[in-house]
């Protein structure tokens, strides 16, 4: 089965996760086949069994491969916030920030800059889903054809600990690699329009000065409109 194989002593799940990983690319069906053999909650196993090796090969790998899986728009994303999707995602962006932040070794950067990458692009997804359930719900409510409210709020509130990242990805703006920037911008974006600024932490005097750097340094129109729009919703 498997799960035995993922479960497996190091290297074998890694090899495991790379034919999933090019199942899931080439393949987007096998999306389903993932979900039917119930292999989300032994990916999350496989991550708290690396969790000492963030940068590792297998949690490289696992990532790419829940990347994937959240990019899918036939994935039951729901099913996947259940099994902890939420948590592990936070977790992993807190670590990964600091390893990325304080990386000085040439290939520990490169390794932490991918990882941080695929982890922003996960949590754009999941918020992207969050965002579309709540404007879906609202939609129906204006028009008076849509039922109940629970699912959203439901969601929103399993998504809720995504906003201990909004410090983290404010961090990040005045990173000099622009996808980098592009990718926390959005998450930041799409979290502060879900659940406002939340709370005073955010406003504090390092975060402000990575807007007043990240602003001062860019020239776009839109990067810095979004940013200010982000600002404005963290005060209001």
């Amino acid at each position: 089965r498997y799960e035995h194989i993922l479960m497996a002593p190091d290297p074998v799940p890694m090899y495991a996760l790379k034919l999933l990983v090019a199942l899931t690319e080439h393949s987007p069906a096998s999306v389903s086949l993932v979900e039917e053999i119930h292999l989300f909650p032994v990916l999350f196993q496989v991550i708290l069994e690396h969790q000492d090796s963030v940068l590792g090969n297998t949690m490289q790998t696992v990532i790419a491969l829940l990347n994937n899986m959240v990019a899918n728009k036939s994935t039951n994303m729901m099913l996947l916030f259940e099994e902890g999707l939420t948590h592990h995602i936070c977790n992993l962006l807190i670590e990964t920030v600091d390893l990325y932040l304080e990386a000085d070794d040439k290939s520990c950067i490169k390794t932490a800059n991918a990882l941080l990458l695929s982890l922003l692009d996960i949590l754009r997804c999941m918020l992207m889903y969050t965002a579309n359930v709540v404007r879906q719900t609202l939609q129906a409510q204006k028009s008076g054809t849509g039922g109940g409210t629970q699912a959203a709020e439901d969601l929103l509130l399993i998504n809720k600990p995504l906003t201990d990242l909004i410090s983290l990805l404010i961090q990040l703006l005045p990173s000099e690699d622009t996808e980098i920037f592009v990718s926390a911008s959005q998450c930041l974006s799409l979290l502060v329009q879900l659940y406002g600024g939340n709370s005073q932490e955010n406003m504090s005097p390092e975060n402000m000065d990575s807007f007043a750097e990240v602003l001062k340094s860019k020239t776009d129109t839109r990067q810095l409109k979004l940013l200010l729009r982000i600002v404005k919703r963290l005060v209001s």
